[in-house]
């Protein structure tokens, strides 16, 4: 009795493992340890009560962020995130003096992230912020950093396998900062590595 149901459990293993090499891992749903660096550009959602006939606002700049995630099988990944934001630049003009007001924002996050789709993610973090402020009056300079707790990060975005490794996507972010009470609103091009990887594959 045993002989006969050995055999039938190997011939079933064999199967399996040979069903393994047709499967498509390009279409798997690949989980490992990845990186996510991320550039684009950030526009600041003006909470400021300024005259513009005498202050100019600078609200659109260049971003910047990185982002370590541990991706296990399930839907939920967990990691941390940083980057670099400026998030305002205001402008006063006397005379021929041009003085200028700016905040700049380095946020570092814990971060829940979310397969909510085949390719598509949410990811919602919170965490401290480092502000860097600079002042530049009547040829005088003067610079200040402060440090933020309780901000909040959500983003979400496609993400595209372009080799085993690599991927590339895009995504939509909104950064809230507690302490000042501003807001940012980012898009960015993403691009991931995985340095492990393990699939889920779907057979073909």
């Amino acid at each position: 009795m045993k002989k006969p149901f050995f055999i039938v459990l190997m011939c079933f293993l064999e199967h399996f493992c040979v069903a393994q090499n047709t499967w498509n891992t390009r279409d798997s749903v690949a989980r490992g340890v990845s990186i996510y660096v991320s550039t684009g550009v950030s526009h600041y959602i003006n909470t400021l009560q300024l005259d513009p006939s005498r202050v100019g606002l600078k609200q659109n700049f260049s971003c910047s962020s990185f982002k370590f995630m541990w991706e296990p099988e399930h839907r939920l990944s967990l990691g941390v995130e940083t980057g670099y934001y400026k998030v305002y630049e205001v402008q006063l003009v006397e005379g021929k003096d041009i003085n200028t007001a700016s905040l700049n924002v380095i946020p570092i996050l814990f971060c829940v992230q979310m397969r909510v789709f085949k390719r598509f993610f949410a990811t919602i973090g919170t965490g401290i912020s480092i502000h860097h402020s600079q002042v530049n009056y009547l040829n005088n300079h003067a610079e200040s950093q402060t440090l933020a707790f309780s901000n909040l990060q959500f983003s979400a975005g496609y993400i595209h396998p372009i080799t085993r490794q690599l991927a590339l996507g895009l995504k939509g972010q909104f950064l809230s900062e507690n302490k000042t009470e501003d807001g940012i609103f980012s898009l960015q091009a993403v691009a991931r590595y995985q340095f492990k990887r393990r699939y889920k594959r779907i057979k073909e």
